[in-house]
């Protein structure tokens, strides 16, 4: 069957600065041999002055991926794009892809271009940096939910309790992870089973939030990052909708 990528986009803090980082989730099933090399190709804003990049300055970024794909038939990776700088990952066979990469990017005279290679033939760029883990593939759901309920006239700037749901494997667990989360802050609810949805035994944490992204992020961040420690999983998350002048619903 011909290959179908399959691409997700979500934000994620690089040294404390906002990034957003696209990656195809498919190149997880693709063999490694025969890709040992990461090439890496950045795009830059020659404007000193912006911290993002135009419109204008994207299309042209993505008319150069497009152009190194065309040249190199390389596994794309994805890119992460920080400020005014977009950088792309791609997987080819071998060195000398570089001089032909460094040739299509010569060619660009909107932009700021440049590009390097290592050998990597275990991936680690895109298993540690550009696939994303359960935190990570959390905030997309966080984006969707916030979204929906901004949609049904919500005040994201009005904080309100935010109930988290999180299941583990054991009752034992469940207790740990309660502790820990109540040291780190959290409210700790009652507990909930569901013995036909494993892992069964749940338990509910809050805290006090708007329902801005950056700040339900970090909530749903730090609780998985507990519950790993214990086997467990964040299932979903509940808040009332507040509407502007502040009434519950």
């Amino acid at each position: 069957m011909p290959y179908t990528a399959q691409w997700f986009e979500y934000d994620w803090p690089i040294d404390g600065r906002p990034a957003r980082f696209a990656v195809d989730l498919g190149l997880a099933s693709l063999p490694h041999e025969g890709r040992p090399v990461l090439l890496y190709a950045s795009c830059e804003s020659k404007n000193a002055k912006t911290d993002s990049l135009s419109a204008l300055e994207s299309r042209r970024a993505e008319a150069v991926c497009k152009k190194l794909c065309k040249t190199l038939a390389p596994y794309y990776a994805g890119f992460i794009e920080t400020g005014s700088q977009r950088q792309y990952y791609f997987y080819i066979k071998e060195r000398a892809g570089l001089e032909d990469a460094e040739r299509v990017l010569a060619k660009e005279h909107f932009l700021l271009c440049r590009a390097g290679c290592t050998d990597e033939p275990d991936w680690v760029t895109y298993r540690k940096l550009l696939y994303p883990d359960a935190a990570k593939l959390q905030t997309e759901e966080n984006r969707k939910r916030i979204a929906l309920m901004t949609a049904h006239g919500d005040n994201p700037a009005v904080a309100r309790r935010i109930a988290l749901f999180l299941f583990f494997p054991t009752e034992a667990t469940m207790l740990l992870f309660s502790e820990q989360a109540r040291l780190s802050g959290y409210a700790v609810g009652e507990p909930v089973f569901t013995p036909d949805q494993p892992p069964a035994y749940g338990v509910s944490i809050v805290r006090i939030s708007a329902l801005r992204k950056e700040e339900i992020d970090a909530l749903t961040t730090r609780a998985i990052r507990i519950a790993e420690q214990y086997n467990g999983e964040l299932r979903y998350w509940e808040a009332p909708v507040v509407k502007h002048g502040g009434m519950f619903l």
